[in-house]
């Protein structure tokens, strides 16, 4: 008989977490699932945990492979899965244990495409209750239009969409296949941002869990997602890419406006933790002239109206718009302020 949900949990090099992640899976109150590790090149006993697990339980199922990281992960996890619904867990987090009998529930009463729920960002003396800027319930293919396309990619405000965290969610399998809806491997940070942007658009039917805590993010603040490094802004860059290509000629609504958002989000982003580089002070220039020099960030500001962020934000925007390189650098970099936003950090996800 099939499992009722695939959980997909990619592994890599987390030997101190892994175990708390798969006893949060084994402990559902709900227990019609099976577990998809796919241990994606890992140096430390990860693996050798995978094992020791799938030995005492015969729903869980192990494959080694050399690392590709987490985008190529999932989607081995999607084409494995053979669950009716398949679920995303990073290997450091956990869930709590009632979370998949929350959502079948709801998903099986509604007949739903996806469903979401929110989470604690975590960590070790740490924990913080995160929630969305929607409203909770159903929403039905109209509601989804009308209120959610106004979001799909990037809030208003520079801040990312509902659906920014694919492991919050739970998903009707052959609603993925059947769309297409596959990370694209060559993205490796933020890669849950682009898909979750085209899950909500194909979505026929959502259902939002508002303040049902039941995922829980390990925050580790040492992360690269932190820090400025060339390989992520080129994820951002190829994130960009995908939006225009895959929501810029849509005719039932116009996204242009959100690809220029989420370009200035990932520019502010990046810009915004030069200071954290371990670089000295004119090779920090020259990433920040990197930056505000790519073409992508100057087509930004093309006929383009401020958004509605704080006036400090806005002077950040403005340094940006006309490549105050040294003036940014003084103001932002070397006085080492906070950040001209609050970035979500769930957003840039752990990586492989």
């Amino acid at each position: 008989m099939l499992p009722k949900i695939s959980v997909v949990i990619p592994v890599y090099n987390v030997e101190n977490y892994l175990k708390r992640c798969l006893d949060s899976v084994l402990n559902q109150t709900f227990q019609d699932f099976e577990i998809i590790l796919i241990d994606d090149g890992s140096q430390d006993k990860s693996g050798k945990i995978c094992d020791e697990y799938a030995k005492k339980d015969k729903r869980i199922k192990v494959i080694h492979k050399k690392n590709a990281r987490v985008s190529a992960a999932r989607n081995d996890g999607i084409k494995m899965a053979k669950g009716k619904y398949v679920s995303f867990i990073d290997s450091d987090d956990w869930i709590e244990p009632e979370m998949y009998q929350e959502m079948i529930n709801k998903v099986e009463k509604f007949n739903l495409d996806f469903i979401m729920c929110d989470y604690k960002k975590r960590s070790n003396n740490y924990e913080d209750k995160r929630t969305q800027p929607i409203r909770g319930g159903y929403y039905s293919k109209d509601d989804i239009k009308n209120e959610l396309f106004q979001c799909l990619i990037m809030f208003e405000y520079i801040e990312f969409p509902p659906t920014i965290s694919n492991w919050v969610c739970l998903f009707n399998l052959e609603f993925i296949r059947n769309n297409d809806l596959y990370y694209d491997e060559d993205i490796h940070y933020c890669e849950d941002s682009i898909l979750g942007s085209k899950i909500m658009y194909h979505a026929n039917n959502f259902y939002y869990l508002k303040d049902h805590h039941y995922y829980n993010y390990f925050y580790n603040p040492t992360s690269t997602t932190n820090t400025y490094n060339e390989v992520k802004w080129n994820s951002y860059l190829k994130i960009n890419e995908g939006l225009v290509e895959y929501f810029g000629k849509m005719i039932d609504f116009d996204f242009s406006r959100q690809i220029k958002i989420n370009m200035l989000y990932f520019a502010l982003n990046e810009l915004g933790q030069i200071k954290n580089s371990e670089n000295g002070g004119e090779e920090k220039i020259n990433m920040i002239k990197r930056i505000m020099y790519h073409p992508k960030v100057t087509e930004i500001f093309k006929d383009f109206k401020l958004p509605n962020v704080s006036w400090k934000t806005k002077v950040i925007i403005l340094l940006i718009k006309f490549k105050m390189v040294r003036l940014y650098s003084l103001l932002v970099v070397h006085n080492r302020r906070p950040r001209p936003l609050h970035f979500n950090d769930q957003l840039l996800n752990k990586q492989q």
